[in-house]
């Protein structure tokens, strides 16, 4: 791959990691460090590379970045994300639809914290578009353990935003 390729590649996947490792800090200045952490390790390590797809394998990078991050910061907590949805432009919105949404997104958050870290894992990954194997060699797990993590994950966020809706805010399994 020459500097042209390696640009391109820069250039097509920097926002989609970026924004995968701020869900998973919850900062978006680690998820900038660790963006740049990823393509300097996937640009290094580029002999590595056995011409399977440069998107999955790129998230592979960056989930690894992640695990080595948090090791080194286990003494501090890691809130998992800032926001979930995306957050619309907030000139385009009522101030009560930010105040909404910005609820919503904190909800959410409390939701995937709860979760096991594979959950999480899965159902972050899932949202990003990846498919069942492109998961499963990230996380080094097998597609069969990617679809059960995907559908206890999504049943757990079920339960608790049920119990959240009715009155039970936090206190599902």
């Amino acid at each position: 791959m020459g500097k042209a390729g390696v640009e391109d590649v820069y250039r097509l996947h920097v926002n989609d990691i970026y924004r995968y490792l701020r869900k998973l800090t919850g900062d978006t200045g680690w998820a900038e460090d660790l963006t740049q952490e990823t393509f300097f390790r996937a640009f290094q390590h580029l002999d590595t590379y056995r011409g399977e797809k440069v998107r999955p394998w790129l998230f592979k990078v960056a989930y690894h970045a992640f695990i080595d991050w948090h090791r080194k910061q286990k003494r501090r907590p890691v809130h998992l994300i800032e926001t979930l949805p995306e957050q619309a432009d907030q000139g385009a919105v009522s101030p009560e639809a930010a105040a909404m949404a910005k609820e919503t997104a904190a909800l959410v958050q409390a939701a995937l914290r709860e979760l096991p870290e594979k959950q999480r894992q899965v159902l972050l990954l899932y949202a990003g578009k990846l498919s069942y194997a492109e998961i499963a060699d990230i996380l080094g797990i097998g597609v069969a353990d990617v679809k059960r993590s995907l559908y206890r994950g999504r049943l757990k966020m079920r339960k608790w935003w049920g119990d959240c809706q009715h009155g039970g805010y936090g206190q599902g399994e």
